[in-house]
This record gives structure tokens, sequence and C-alpha cells, in this order.
């Protein structure tokens, strides 16, 4: 039976058919029974002579194991926490329901390498980093810990793109951060025109009121200069570029 209303009904069913044998003078046998859902029919398809044979009994033709104890401890040691383990322990710091966000999302590994408020840092990855759709998996969490610990120093449209850039091979969050950053605007405003025009759809939604996607522009840009374009510059050509 593969559902509770099919295991439900199988009950029901066979409670009236013992009742029936029973007042009919009748011996109920031991036997499996087959559910047919479409007609709620149960067959027998095997009689068991004995209440023994429905026990799980030692298989005679396999060797007991006994690994040794200090194996045994040693691969407990090496054991991760488990789910529930760690929903514990950092609801203490965030609440429960967040706790079960970040792990159940694969995200608590990433919570747990950036420093700071922990509430705030909990929301930056359930909410900004969650919406770039980036494997947590995939991302180096040092490399993300600095570029959400320094979030304040970024426009937040270039830490949108910075996020989005996160699961890229090789990311670097010194390259949003350091120095050897592109400021001339006519060195980027090329690259500007070439990203608005290859992503025509983007541009007619962000002037039909989506203005969040300024954050997936900046990341585009970003990404083409492996982080050293001057986010501000990149804004403002973007929002003259995009009236």
């Amino acid at each position: 039976m593969n559902s509770f209303n099919f295991a439900a009904k199988g009950i029901e069913r066979e409670i009236q058919r013992q009742i029936q044998i029973y007042e009919s003078g009748g011996e109920v046998v031991q036997e499996t029974m087959h559910f047919d859902p479409g007609n709620e029919s149960a067959p027998p398809l095997r009689s068991k002579e004995e209440a023994q044979d429905y026990r799980y009994l030692p298989e005679p033709d396999l060797v007991p194991l006994e690994p040794d104890r200090e194996l045994v401890e040693q691969l407990r040691g090496e054991l991760p926490d488990l789910p529930g383990d760690r929903i514990r322990r950092i609801a203490d710091e965030v609440g429960f329901e967040t706790a079960e966000g970040l792990v159940t999302s694969g995200r608590d590994r990433l919570f747990d390498a950036v420093a700071g408020d922990r509430r705030e840092v909990a929301n930056v990855l359930m909410n900004q980093f969650a919406g770039t759709g980036v494997d947590p998996a995939a991302v180096n969490a040092d490399e993300l810990a600095k570029l959400i610990e320094a979030r304040d120093r970024i426009p937040r449209s270039n830490f949108a793109g910075a996020l989005a850039a996160s699961g890229d091979a090789g990311f670097s969050a010194e390259s949003y951060l350091g120095d050897g950053q592109i400021t001339d605007t006519s060195e980027l405003e090329s690259l500007v025109d070439q990203i608005l025009a290859e992503n025509p759809e983007q541009v007619a939604d962000y002037r039909g009121g989506k203005e969040g996607l300024l954050g997936f522009f900046v990341g585009q840009v970003m990404r083409q200069t492996e982080g050293r374009a001057n986010p501000k510059v990149v804004n403002d050509l973007l929002r003259e570029k995009l009236k």
C-alpha cells in the first residue's frame, strides 16, 4: 500500500472480513493480503503457517559485523553536526525559523564563516544572497565572508552584483573592495552599451518599473571587468543610459 488512504481502506475492509468469518463460525487463517484500490478488494497472496513467519530473523549466511570500538569512535568524531543540532545551535542567535532556513538551504556553512551581527548576516543570506539563485555549495565561504562583512562600504546595487558573482570560479572579494579600479567613464561606457544591447528584455523591464534590475546590469559589468569597475561610475552610467 502506497498511501495512508489505501492503508485505512484496507484495514477497514479486513475488519469487516474477519467479523463476517467469525460470525459465520469460520476461522481466520494467517496470510498476506494484497489490497486492490480499484475495487477495494484484498485477495490473498500467500499463507503463513506460524506467527513466527512474520518476524524478521537473523540471516544465517551473513557474518556478524563487530567493528573495533576505536574505529567506531574515530568515525563518530569525524561526523559533522546533525541538521537538528545545527538548527538548535544557530537558533540561539537568530531564532528557530531563520536557523531552519539557513540549515535546510545549505547556507549555514556561509553563516558560520561571516563575522558581525548574527541577525544582519542571516538576513543578507536569506534574502539578498538567496535572491541571486547562487548555489551555496559553489561559493568560497571565506571570500563571501569578506564581501558581506564590508557590505556597508559597497553601493547597494554593486553589492547585489557581487553576491550574484560569488558562485563563479575564482571569485575574489578583493576585486570588489580593493584598489586598481576602473574609474574612467570612457573606458566603461562602451562596455555598458554592449551589456544593455545584449539584454533588451531586462532593459525594457527596468524602464517598465523594475528598477531592481539595476543590480543585474551592475553585476554584468563587474563580471566583464573582473570586479575592477568603480561601482559608483557604473551606477551613474547605467542610470543615465536607462532613462
